[in-house]
């Protein structure tokens, strides 16, 4: 095999294409948990909420492998 060919088959390698990275932001979940204020039986404390992961859009993975920023 030539260079070029070895290349060739390098790209059309079907594992590279399925790579992706787990989201940094959300973790992998599409959520990103948010700590608010809720008083429950008349005591103040803190809860969470979710809001949908703005850098996956929910999907929980970015395509390619993406370094931490």
């Amino acid at each position: 095999m030539t260079g070029d060919d070895e290349e060739a088959e390098f790209v059309a390698d079907p594992v590279a294409e399925k790579m992706y990275t787990v989201c940094h932001q959300c973790g992998g979940i599409g959520e990103v948990p948010i700590p608010v204020l809720a008083v429950v039986g008349g005591v103040g404390r803190t809860a969470t909420a979710n809001r949908t992961c703005h850098v996956c859009d929910t999907n929980g993975r970015l395509t390619g492998m993406v370094p931490p920023i």
